[in-house]
């Protein structure tokens, strides 16, 4: 008889996307699923009503009383499957019809992974394809390996590790998401945690559609949220045992993971700063915001070259409709810090 998988859809608030991920889930062709719906919004009977209308066979509903931040949600799915193998799927995300089978197929022919993953596309909040990652990702790759490749070259075109086949023990034995504010980086640093002394298997046959949005993916949070998430995220990086006791045993290895690691974090948060935020905040604010992160170098070099490319061209900002000269000298400047 096949294993048991199950497939755990967390809930909050957004109803909307939830039809139609389970008649996802109803098509998958695995013939042993569970389906565990778990409710952190406090939806009263909603919830379980649209998953009996929508879900043609027996599933499994929680219900949390009170609201949980997303870390410990999460881990409360981890802890409430029964499956062997686990996957969790965001209400807004999609899964092709052989996501389970070929992903179980993949990781009991590599029983040294602790995760299996498909090709990823992105879509919009339409349904539109954005990107995809490349069909040329080697079936198995060492945690160091993969490490490398999704935080440091971004060869393989992986963007999101939200969703995955997983062994359940390994997730529980490994602690499951680390409690980060508002749950920024979490699911990052819960795969560091499974791949660093085992490998993560891939197959292009099967995909997960991850959907973007600003809401979906905490870009709605206040800045100093995400400022705050991300230095529990670079602490961990510091004081994880299970890092620790990596770093003692495979001291190379891991200074040049830590690389990547580090530059994950502070990345994303200049581009967060320096983009959308920037439009969000007063100029103090956003002045201030630059200094929420610990003393990184690298992040630290590119908050000064963006001061000095805005303060520069708020300075000849003008100069492009009165000293056409002026202007030319801020753009052959830019262009050389680019």
């Amino acid at each position: 008889m096949s294993k048991l998988v199950t497939i755990a859809i967390p809930i909050y608030k957004r109803l909307e996307y939830l039809p139609s991920v389970l008649a996802i889930v109803a098509a998958q062709d695995y013939p042993n699923l569970e389906l565990l719906v778990s409710d952190n919004g406090q939806n009263g009977t909603v919830v379980p009503d649209i998953v009996a209308k929508y879900y043609p066979k027996p599933f499994r509903f929680r219900q949390n009383p009170a609201t949980v931040n997303i870390s410990t949600h999460f881990n409360q799915l981890i802890e409430n499957a029964s499956g062997e193998y686990f996957v969790v799927l965001a209400d807004d995300d999609e899964i092709s019809a052989n996501y389970v089978s070929d992903l179980v197929e993949v990781i009991e022919k590599h029983p040294e992974a602790s995760v299996a993953m498909a090709i990823q596309e992105t879509i919009d909040e339409a349904g539109n394809s954005l990107s995809r990652s490349k069909n040329t990702v080697p079936e198995v790759l060492s945690g160091p390996d993969f490490i490398r490749a999704a935080w440091g070259t971004h060869e393989y075109g992986f963007r999101s590790f939200s969703t995955y086949l997983a062994r359940r023990d390994k997730l529980l034995d490994c602690g499951g998401y680390p409690n980060f504010y508002v749950g920024c980086a979490d699911e990052d640093a819960m795969f560091v945690k499974l791949c660093l002394e085992s490998s993560i298997a891939f197959s292009t046959r099967s995909v997960f559609r991850k959907r973007y949005s600003e809401s979906s993916d905490g870009y709605s949070a206040p800045l100093e949220d995400l400022a705050r998430g991300m230095r529990d995220y670079f602490e961990f990086l510091d004081t994880e045992p299970r890092l620790l006791k990596y770093a003692a045993a495979h001291p190379a290895e891991w200074k040049e993971a830590k690389v990547y690691l580090l530059g994950m974090g502070w990345k994303l948060y200049h581009l967060l700063w320096a983009g959308m935020y920037r439009n969000r905040l007063t100029r103090l604010q956003w002045f201030r915001a630059a200094f929420s992160l610990p003393f990184i170098p690298d992040y630290y070099r590119a908050v000064a070259q963006t001061f000095y490319s805005s303060v520069l061209g708020a300075l000849l900002g003008v100069g492009k409709r009165y000293v056409p000269w002026a202007y030319e000298i801020y753009r052959t400047a830019k262009a050389k810090l680019s």
